[in-house]
């Protein structure tokens, strides 16, 4: 628990790297994965994790005003999440379970960041007329909030995804939960073919993924 407490706060950390503070490019799902891991003291599922999630979006920038879903608050969520099935499961079965249940969680990211943004709006066009004491102690007070809210969320979602990962293991059969070993493997091939792709992703690519996803399960199960 206390593992899975210190991933989660440097998950928080390390998200606001995307559109608030730093700007190192830290927040990149390869980058946090590792991170991650290292802090819950397994980094070999944090990389797993990381560059499944960084492959998946490769064809997802944030180009002008288009906002994809968020892939760096995903991986905040998978890999604690990850770390702890590896607890019961194989490292690749961990992070393919993680990386299915936490892909809902990147329209989290995406509401707290729009939500954010706004508020950030409001309170820089406030003090737009005031003095830049009155400017920096709202730009620390947007920070803070974005932390503390990013954090809160976080945890909620983790502590939701851990406890269904751990009914998953009591539900569905042993050769199931060897089958999801192959999810990073699909994320790779599926990042790679985005690259060929000259469309931007489309809300039924997001069926059709999940379709295939579930096929590709089923057959893997069966044979």
């Amino acid at each position: 628990m206390t593992a899975c407490f210190f991933g989660v706060l440097a998950g928080a950390v390390l998200w606001m790297d995307r559109v608030f503070v730093f700007q190192f490019m830290v927040s990149r799902p390869m980058i946090m994965g590792p991170l991650i891991g290292l802090v819950m003291g397994d980094m070999r599922t944090g990389i797993l994790v990381g560059v499944s999630l960084e492959l998946l979006w490769l064809n997802s920038p944030p180009v002008g005003a288009y906002l994809p879903n968020d892939e760096s608050f995903c991986t905040a969520v998978a890999v604690p999440v990850a770390v702890m099935t590896a607890s019961w499961a194989s490292p690749a079965a961990a992070a393919g379970l993680s990386v299915l249940l936490s892909l809902p969680c990147s329209l989290a990211g995406r509401a707290l960041d729009m939500r954010l943004r706004t508020m950030n709006e409001g309170v820089i066009a406030h003090q737009a007329n005031t003095g830049e004491r009155e400017v920096s102690q709202a730009l620390i007070k947007a920070v803070s909030r974005a932390f503390v809210m990013a954090l809160v969320l976080l945890g909620f979602c983790t502590f939701v995804l851990g406890w269904v990962s751990s009914l998953v293991r009591t539900i569905i059969p042993d050769n199931l939960i060897t089958a999801l070993s192959i999810v990073p493997f699909a994320c790779v091939m599926i990042g790679l073919a985005s690259l060929v792709s000259r469309e931007m992703p489309r809300k039924s690519h997001a069926g059709m993924f999940a379709l295939g996803l579930v096929l590709v399960l089923v057959l893997t199960w069966m044979l």
